[in-house]
């Protein structure tokens, strides 16, 4: 249950030769930059240089914490997929330990998300754990549609029983 062993897992896709922090550094830094208020690059750059000796406890950090725009050029090239299959991995490992739970699936449209008429907004499904509030599965949809269809689709790819 330890969710540094799924951000290990995330694919490196830098040449060997830029590799001078390490990913899972910079995901964790980021991680909990963001999850003490840090909203942009810079904010998790003056997070990790002030807490450093912090980080250490759980990372190397063998390089010290990146500038601001190496942060951020090292987190675009990580995929999407890979992070969201590191964190539902995670809170599967959760909800298996506390055995049978009610999933809940909600639709919802994020507001202001849509941009004029060409940028449609972001519609998505999200299957949740009601007893701890897990989110273990979000599918973004085309069209705001029937959501019985999106949900049946998403049931098929998760590891449930019962």
């Amino acid at each position: 249950m330890d969710v540094m062993k799924e951000i290990e897992q995330i694919e490196d896709h830098r040449v060997e030769a830029n590799k001078e922090y390490d990913l899972a550094d910079i995901i964790f830094l980021t991680i909990a930059a963001v999850l003490c208020g840090a909203t942009g690059w810079k904010a998790i750059n003056i997070f990790g240089e002030a807490q450093l000796d912090w980080l250490r406890q759980y990372r190397p950090f063998s390089n010290g914490i990146p500038t601001r725009h190496s942060i951020g050029r090292i987190i675009r090239g990580v995929k999407a997929e890979s992070m969201m299959s590191c964190f539902i991995n995670f809170s599967n490992t959760l909800r298996e330990r506390d055995g049978k739970e009610h999933i809940s699936f909600d639709g919802k449209v994020a507001c202001g998300s849509k941009h004029g008429d060409n940028v449609a907004a972001l519609q998505l499904m999200t299957a949740m754990v009601v007893d701890n509030g897990l989110i273990i599965r979000q599918k973004e949809t085309s069209t705001k549609t029937n959501e019985i269809p999106v949900m049946q689709s998403m049931l098929k790819h998760m590891d449930i029983e019962n």
